[in-house]
């Protein structure tokens, strides 16, 4: 399960678009509430640098695009809160990585936070209303916390979690806190309806022929949907469904590994320019001989300083590539995972509608093979009845 909600940041007046924009990630970022910031992920930015990443592609679109207008949106955030003891901190920061990436189809960057000091787990996402390359803003469209909320359901899904059992009652949520949930793990997905089970229930002939009528549609769709994709024994489409999640582990690896090369890459980015607005003030500490005013003077530039000479000293020869071909290769990385993600995302879907028509054609086996012993069983006893007639 998990309840969410989109809410867009605004352009404050009486504040700057960063200090709007740090307010907000600093609440989500609250060490405090993500165990030292142990739960925090970023796509598209760097946890240490991400204000400034946000507020250039912001100016690349201002100046570029167009102006801001009046109401501006700074960024959106997504809540996204699971039922209580459901989930550890660690899936839930994966689930709402993945949440924000469907939602925003990587073209935006953000932070993801998990809080655990409510009773509660649940994730916080802030993204950037403007696109990474800086030539687009995300539109807020109608009932997209309604689309949110279905991409989170289906995340709950395939995760085996619940979900609420309807958006209505997450609207109400606020008045009585207590939303209803439903069991939707894979192993509950019963498309088939128990006829003789409700008929014992009381339900009437109108019901009993709509639920016959019900069970046939979904036989058909099961097989419809193995003669479209060439399935031709349960086998074979068990084989297919096990073959499918190494390579979504491989995919999403590959994705991954291509995040980490990118924050270590904008990580040489900041200290080339740190490094070079603050050669100055070091060459006049070294030639004050390192005088103890002057640190304390310049004390947070010449701190800055050392550490950008720090990540020179991971190259041998203690020259790091060139701004320009930084941002290349950092711009190659984006284009790949794009790449990936859009086929993680289509693999993902599809591996969802191959494993729901397995789960189906296992309740039909499951349905006909109980048939079966249920018609040996009569036969036996009408037997027996005969042979004792006799």
């Amino acid at each position: 399960m998990a309840a969410t909600r989109l809410i867009a940041l605004h352009h404050v007046k009486t504040k700057t678009v960063a200090e709007c924009l740090k307010r907000s990630i600093d609440y989500v970022r609250d060490s405090r509430k993500t165990e030292d910031e142990k739960y925090v992920s970023t796509y598209g930015c760097d946890p240490n640098t991400i204000l400034g990443e946000f507020l250039l592609s912001r100016r690349d679109y201002e100046d570029n695009i167009r102006r801001p207008h009046k109401n501006d949106v700074v960024a959106y955030q997504i809540r996204q809160a699971f039922k209580p003891g459901e989930i550890t901190p660690e899936k839930a920061n994966e689930i709402g990585y993945e949440l924000a990436m469907r939602f925003t189809k990587g073209k935006h960057a953000f932070i993801v936070t998990t809080h655990t000091d409510r009773h509660h787990i649940h994730n916080h996402v802030v993204f950037n209303s403007v696109s990474i390359d800086g030539k687009s803003r995300f539109r807020n469209f109608y009932f997209s916390g309604l689309a949110l909320g279905r991409i989170s359901d289906t995340l709950c899904i395939e995760n085996n979690l619940s979900v609420i059992q309807s958006r209505y009652e997450e609207k109400l949520k606020a008045k009585n806190n207590k939303p209803k949930w439903k069991d939707r793990s894979p192993d509950s997905l019963k498309f088939l309806v128990d006829v003789e089970k409700k008929m014992r229930e009381g339900k009437g002939r109108g019901y009993e022929n709509w639920a016959r009528e019900f069970n046939l549609k979904q036989r058909a769709k099961v097989l419809l949907f193995l003669e479209e994709h060439g399935i031709s024994s349960f086998e074979e489409l068990v084989k297919i469904t096990d073959e499918m999640q190494p390579k979504l582990d491989d995919l999403n690896a590959r994705i991954k590994k291509r995040q980490e090369q990118m924050a270590s890459n904008k990580e040489m980015q900041k200290a080339i320019m740190v490094y070079a607005k603050t050669k100055e003030t070091y060459t006049g500490y070294k030639n004050s001989k390192y005088s103890s005013d002057y640190y304390k003077e310049h004390e947070d530039a010449i701190k800055e300083h050392e550490w950008a000479r720090g990540i020179y000293r991971m190259y041998a020869d203690g020259e790091p590539p060139k701004m320009k071909d930084l941002r290349d290769q950092y711009g190659e990385l984006l284009a790949e995972n794009k790449t990936d993600f859009a086929e993680y995302v289509k693999l993902k879907k599809d591996t969802r509608d191959y494993l729901v028509a397995r789960k189906n054609l296992e309740l039909l086996i499951t349905d006909r093979e109980t048939e079966e012993r249920e018609k040996a069983k009569s036969k036996t006893s009408r037997d027996s009845r005969s042979e004792t007639s006799l």
